[in-house]
């Protein structure tokens, strides 16, 4: 009688292994992740070493007819993920050949292989003495581990007060997961915790969506366009959706894993906020979306079968709703709420189907990202809570914040799989300096600028003192973002505020004693004066229920203008008596950083909503346009002089500029190309000789992985 062939479970080559039954593929006998198109291509070549399978048997087994999708691309990019997993070379293949325009064969030498679990009760083995002393030994030691386990039962059942062993977990270990040579942001686990999808920025060649395995040496390049942000994977790991961002707003794009064609599904109108999640039954994305100008974003459900949305939050019209994240059951959305300014932010949590959403945090502080545990119980963020942005953990039912010790410090956006116990999140470094740029109008006077001030950590919005010999400026050196004051040659430097949150834009009074500044001491940002000499802070009363700053002094010291925004109106700007007292509306048509003009004729403002430079007759009449350049002048990127204005071109090509605009020829000049990323601010000095700037030195972002996380 013929015996039935035996089909083989375990293959071997190499120094690798494949075990067809598990899906695993090993080396060394250790498990290597490999997606699973890749492995399957592995497998068809293994059932027929030596021969060519097509293309076409490859497609039509990898890919069903109802796929869309680019298969040359996504065939291609599958073969290269295997060939780097097997250390292979499509020049010299050492296992894996190609036979140009046809398929693919495998011409590794294959060892002996053992019969398939399926073949087992037909076929019967004859079994060595050894393995038959290793399987008699495995039930003898099953069976000895049953009668410890009860043994340990019976012991914690008596309840004896004697000293027990602690169970000793496994270390969390910390590991890099890329390494690319740029700035590594926003990671999403995919559902098996094998793979890491996030955005590189660097440049507009590199830019993209990439996936990495973990413990993988190369990564995985999925689109090509620097403006592509916030992934989130498909319960099933195959599709990675994204948005697009444009200058009307942005798309959302699903992308295969492995590669292959984009294709849209949606657009939305207006500035886009981050955040996108693909619900676990794979129905619904998720994602914040502004409806109307100047209001509040909701989060949207996106219903993948019809195309069809639905407004899921409901946010007062001057908070921004953000970073939604399905729980791990698909039935609720946890996302951060924030003001306007950005500065005040919170964790709040909905059912998906809708009603009152609930507040988890109250910690009114900058926040990126969110995640929810593993088992839906925990939801773990990233916030500023004590000095540099770190990550919390909080019971999903609300409860007190606990630091996640294994992240450390500098920790943003944390990803969890939903299967397995690691984490990954970005950590970022970085320092900013304070360059000093001579300048007489569209002259610069030195090739290259010097530096002013260079000490640790990030730096924004400098101002200079009445008499020039000192630099005012906001600095998170020591954790908080504060108030300091340095000579104007970067010595002498002296921290003026310490309130443990976030202070900025510091003006200088015309006398040189007092500090005008903002501060958002809970959800709102208020107006508050120092004294240069030392003492408290003194809050300014100007409109309650409103966010209040961006404050400057008038030339003559008795007024401080500011910008103040509340509810759905845009940014407006007022002011006050110095001393206190009621508050009065400038503009009506939107208006935020007020600098009265040397000769006290005008107010130049610009608008938070809409790019360009406004003035306004201090005298009374009607607002004009004085700087018409497109995106060119955000309101924190400009100077008035004497005969002009400064302005931070960040839409010049092929580098940001310095540009100046002459009153008097109503012409725009080149003043001074960036050689690296700029920061937020410009100033000029009182005798108009010299431009403060703030320019990135250096910044770093890298995803890394938590293994062994709890």
């Amino acid at each position: 009688m013929p015996q039935p062939e035996v089909v083989p479970s375990v293959v071997r080559f190499a120094n690798f292994e494949v075990d067809v039954r598990a899906g695993e593929l090993r080396k060394h006998g250790r498990r290597v992740r490999l997606q699973e198109q890749p492995l399957r291509i592995l497998n068809m070549l293994l059932e027929r070493p030596g021969e060519l399978v097509t293309r076409e048997e490859l497609r039509l087994n990898l890919w069903p007819a109802d796929t869309f999708v680019d298969f040359d691309h996504g065939l291609n990019s599958a073969v290269a993920r295997l060939r780097e997993t097997l250390c292979d070379s499509a020049d010299t293949p050492r296992f894996v050949e190609t036979v140009p325009r046809k398929g693919y064969r495998f011409v590794g030498e294959l060892e002996e292989v053992g019969p398939s679990a399926a073949s087992e009760p037909v076929v019967q083995e004859v079994q060595s003495p050894k393995r038959s002393w290793i399987r008699s030994y495995g039930i003898w030691l099953a069976g000895f581990g049953i009668v410890a386990l009860l043994a340990l039962v019976l012991v914690r059942t008596r309840g004896h007060a004697t000293t027990s062993r602690e169970i000793v977990l496994p270390t969390p270990e910390i590991v890099p997961l890329a390494g690319l040579a740029g700035y590594e942001v926003g990671p999403a686990f995919s559902p098996d915790g094998n793979q890491v999808a996030f955005r590189e920025i660097n440049g507009s060649q590199n830019s993209g969506i990439y996936t990495s395995l973990v413990g993988g040496e190369q990564s995985l390049r999925l689109t090509r366009n620097r403006a592509d942000c916030c992934v989130a994977w498909s319960p099933d790991g195959r599709q990675i959706a994204f948005l697009r961002r444009n200058n009307g707003g942005a798309e959302i794009f699903t992308v295969p894993a492995i590669g292959g064609t984009e294709r849209r599904l949606f657009s939305t109108k207006g500035d886009q906020y981050p955040g996108l999640s693909w619900s676990p039954d794979g129905k619904y994305l998720a994602f914040p979306q502004i409806y109307s100008a100047g209001s509040s974003s909701s989060i949207t459900l996106f219903e993948l079968a019809t195309s069809a949305t639905s407004i899921l939050t409901h946010p007062p019209d001057e908070y921004l709703d953000r970073n939604p994240e399905f729980s791990p059951d698909g039935k609720q959305v946890a996302f951060i709420r924030g003001t306007v300014a950005g500065v005040a932010n919170d964790v709040y949590v909905i059912a998906t189907a809708g009603g009152q959403a609930r507040r988890l945090t109250f910690d009114n502080r900058p926040m990126t990202g969110l995640a929810w545990s593993a088992a839906g119980k925990d939801i773990i963020y990233s916030a500023s809570r004590s000095g540099s942005e770190a990550l919390w953990r909080i019971p999903a039912t609300g409860g007190t914040p606990q630091p996640v010790s294994s992240a450390g410090l500098i920790a943003l956006s944390p990803t969890i799989p939903r299967k397995g116990n690691q984490l990954a999140f970005q950590q970022a470094i970085g320092k900013d300096n304070i360059l000093h740029l001579g300048v007489r109008g569209a002259q610069a006077l030195s090739v290259r600028p010097t530096i002013a001030i260079a000490a640790k950590g990030h730096k924004m919005r400098p101002s200079f003192s009445p008499d020039g010999k000192r630099i005012a400026f906001e600095s998170d050196r020591l954790g908080f973002m504060d108030i300091w004051i340095c000579s104007s040659n970067g010595i002498s430097c002296m921290q003026v505020t310490s309130l443990r949150g976030t202070a900025g834009t510091a003006r200088w009074s015309p006398d040189g004693k007092t500090l005008a500044f903002e501060y958002h001491p809970g959800e709102r940002a208020e107006i508050y004066t120092v004294d240069v000499a030392g003492g408290s802070p003194r809050r300014i009363a100007t409109i309650p229920g409103a966010d209040n700053l961006a404050p400057n002094w008038s030339r003559d010291g008795l007024w401080l203008y500011f910008s103040s925004k509340r509810g759905g109106e845009p940014f407006q700007l007022w002011k006050i008596p110095a001393l206190g007292g009621t508050p009065i509306q400038v503009t009506k048509n939107g208006g935020i950083s007020g600098v009265e003009s040397e000769d006290r004729r005008y107010l130049y403002f610009s608008k938070y909503e809409v790019p360009g430079i406004w003035r306004v007759p201090l005298s009374g009449g009607s607002e004009e346009q004085v700087l018409r350049e497109p995106d060119g002048a955000d309101w924190f990127n400009w100077a008035l002089a004497r005969k002009g204005i400064y302005f931070l071109n960040d839409d010049a090509e092929p580098k940001p500029t310095i540009d100046f605009y002459d009153f008097a020829t109503s012409k725009t000049c080149h003043v001074y190309s960036l050689e690296k990323p700029w920061g937020w601010g410009l100033a000029i000095a009182p005798d108009n000789q010299s431009l403060l700037f703030v320019q990135v030195e250096f910044e770093q972002a890298n995803i890394v992985v938590v293994k062994n996380f709890r």
